[in-house]
C-alpha cells in the first residue's frame, strides 16, 4: 500500500515556532525521506487530496441546481476586523447546526429577491449562492483566508465593487439577526459574515480517503472518517477485505490551532501523532506493510517527504530534528 499522510498547516511561521516535544519517530522519517518542495495554498492542498474536478459542480449537483446555473460559494464565517487586517474563522469550527443554516439561507434569499439571488445549503458550514448571471470577480477560496488576512484577499475583476458591497451589506444584515442573538446567549461565536468565492478544481488520485474534514464531502472512491491511529486504519482495511493501492489519511487538527492561535494545542497534537501515527508508520515501512510513505503539507515551505523501506537503509544520512518551520 502506498500511503500519504496529508497534514495541512504542519509548519508554523519562523517567528511563531514554539519549543516542540520529542518526536523521535518523525525525526527518523525526516532523516530518511526525500524532500520535494512544492508551495501550495491551503485550497490547492485540499483540492489535491479531497475531491476531483470542479468543487462548484459537485455542490450544484448536491443542491439540485442545474449545471448551467451561475453560482458561487457563500461560506458563513466569524470575523473580527482590525486596522489593517481581519481575523477569520471558517464555519467548520463554529458549530453551525442545520436549522440555523436553513433559516439564514431562506431569509437571505427573501432579502435578495429583487436581485434574483437565492441561497442553498450544501452543508451547515458551506452554502451556495445562485445568481441570474455570472459575475466578474475573483477572490481567494475560503481555506486561504482563514486566520489573519489583509487587503490582498479582496476581490479583483470588473464586478469587484459589487462583491465588496454585498459582503458589507450581508455583514450588516447578520449583525442583529435573531440567530446570532441566540448563539450569543449560548456562548457561541456569531456568524457575522459570508465569504463569497467561486471554485477550486480538485486533483484527487487516491482511491481510498480517510478524512473527517467536511471538505472531503465529495471525495471519490472509498471514504471513511480519519481513524484515531494507524492500528485502527489497518483494522478497517482488513475488515473490508478490499485491496487498497493508494490511500490518503487526512489529519487537519493543526489547521484549527493556526486559526485560533493555539500554540500549546499544536505541540500536543504533534506529540499525539508521534505515538499514534509516526512511530507505527515507521514500523510498517520496516516490515513492508506500507510500501511507500509520503508526508505532505501546504504553505510556502510545503511539499512532500517520501520514503520507502529501502530509504531506511541509508545509514549515512545525517540526523535531523523537526523544528516546526520546514523540512530542514
Amino acid at each position: 500500500m502506498k500511503l500519504t499522510l496529508a497534514l495541512p498547516a504542519l509548519f508554523r511561521p519562523a517567528d511563531d515556532a514554539p519549543p516542540l516535544p520529542e518526536l523521535p519517530a518523525f525525526n527518523q522519517i525526516l532523516r530518511y525521506g526525500r524532500v520535494a518542495h512544492l508551495p501550495r495554498r491551503p485550497s490547492e492542498f485540499y483540492a489535491r487530496h479531497l475531491w476531483r474536478g470542479s468543487l462548484l459542480a459537485h455542490a450544484k449537483a448536491f443542491a439540485g441546481l442545474p449545471p448551467e446555473q451561475p453560482a458561487a460559494f457563500a461560506s458563513p464565517v466569524w470575523q473580527q476586523m482590525g486596522m489593517h487586517q481581519a481575523s477569520i474563522v471558517g464555519g467548520e469550527y463554529l458549530h453551525i447546526d442545520a436549522e440555523e443554516a436553513a433559516r439564514l439561507c431562506t431569509e437571505l434569499s427573501a432579502f435578495y429577491r429583487e436581485d434574483g439571488w437565492t441561497f442553498h445549503v450544501v452543508r451547515p458550514d458551506l452554502w451556495l449562492l445562485a445568481k441570474p448571471s455570472e459575475s466578474d470577480w475573483q477572490v481567494a477560496p475560503l481555506p486561504d483566508v482563514c486566520g489573519q488576512v489583509g487587503s490582498s484577499a479582496q476581490a479583483c475583476g470588473a464586478d469587484a465593487l459589487e462583491w465588496l458591497a454585498k459582503q458589507t451589506e450581508i455583514q450588516m444584515w447578520l449583525h442583529a439577526h435573531p440567530v446570532n442573538q441566540t448563539r450569543a446567549a449560548q456562548g457561541l461565536p456569531a456568524l457575522n459574515g459570508l465569504w463569497l468565492w467561486q471554485d477550486a478544481t480538485g486533483e484527487q488520485t487516491a482511491d481510498w480517503v480517510a478524512a473527517s474534514s467536511p471538505w472531503a464531502q465529495f471525495a471519490e472512491g472509498e471514504k471513511i472518517d480519519a481513524p484515531y491511529n494507524f492500528a485502527a486504519l489497518l483494522a478497517h482495511i482488513e475488515e473490508t477485505a478490499r485491496p487498497v493501492s493508494e490511500a490518503v489519511v487526512w489529519l487537519d487538527d493543526l489547521a484549527a490551532t493556526v486559526h485560533m492561535g493555539d500554540v500549546s494545542a499544536y505541540c500536543d497534537i504533534l506529540e499525539s501523532w508521534e505515538t499514534h501515527w509516526f512511530a507505527p508508520l515507521l514500523g510498517a515501512l520496516r516490515t513492508g506493510r506500507v510500501r511507500q510513505l509520503a508526508v505532505e503539507t501546504d504553505g510556502e515551505q510545503g511539499g512532500s517527504l517520501v520514503l520507502t523501506r529501502r530509504s531506511l537503509r541509508a545509514f549515512w544520512k545525517k540526523r535531523r530534528v523537526f523544528r516546526g518551520t520546514g523540512w530542514a
